[in-house]
């Protein structure tokens, strides 16, 4: 039993320890931008046919979420957007944007909604054009944007504790004025 606890406690702290790197060398874990950055002015195209335009977000909250069709933490991470984000932030002024950087085709993108019973639009990133630009490799990777369009949280999703510091980071600007 001792040498339990022992090995989660080790385990516990090298993940604490792992994502305390990722907040004070970001560059180190594949980022190219992190929080006190200002957020690409980029354009993406969702898959109900909008195109989201950053420039027109300002004093919104965004969260932007890249993720692959393939990815099984992408997949966990979007099961919780209904419930944990939509139902949770209705009404304020959040902006989601889940984009997808590794897929086929379009018609791959709509074929990964309907099968996980995604309601919610979800942009396509062809080339990894936008992703390119906020990190190098790895999925999933979350930003959560406050409402001068300054990037406030960055995270790999894949890290225990991870989806609840994204969302405390939502919550804080949503608190500032705007």
């Amino acid at each position: 039993m001792k040498q339990l606890i022992l090995i989660l406690s080790v385990l516990f702290g090298s993940i604490s320890f792992a994502y305390a790197q990722i907040d004070v060398y970001p560059e180190k874990y594949g980022f190219k931008l992190w929080s006190g950055h200002d957020v690409p002015m980029f354009e993406v195209k969702m898959t109900d046919g909008k195109i989201m335009k950053m420039k027109k977000l300002k004093g919104k909250v965004v969260l932007i979420d890249f993720v692959g069709t393939q990815c099984g933490p992408c997949i966990a991470g979007l099961k919780k957007f209904d419930k944990e984000i939509f139902e949770r932030f209705k009404g304020q002024d959040l902006v989601v944007i889940p984009i997808v950087v590794k897929y086929k085709d379009e018609e791959d993108v709509k074929k990964f909604k309907e099968r996980f019973g995604f309601k919610f639009p979800i942009g396509m990133d062809e080339g990894k054009k936008i992703a390119s630009q906020f990190f190098g490799e790895g999925i999933p990777r979350y930003f959560v944007v406050n409402r001068k369009g300054k990037i406030v949280y960055h995270g790999p999703d894949y890290m225990p504790g991870a989806f609840e510091k994204m969302l405390k980071a939502i919550e804080n600007a949503l608190k500032e004025k705007k």
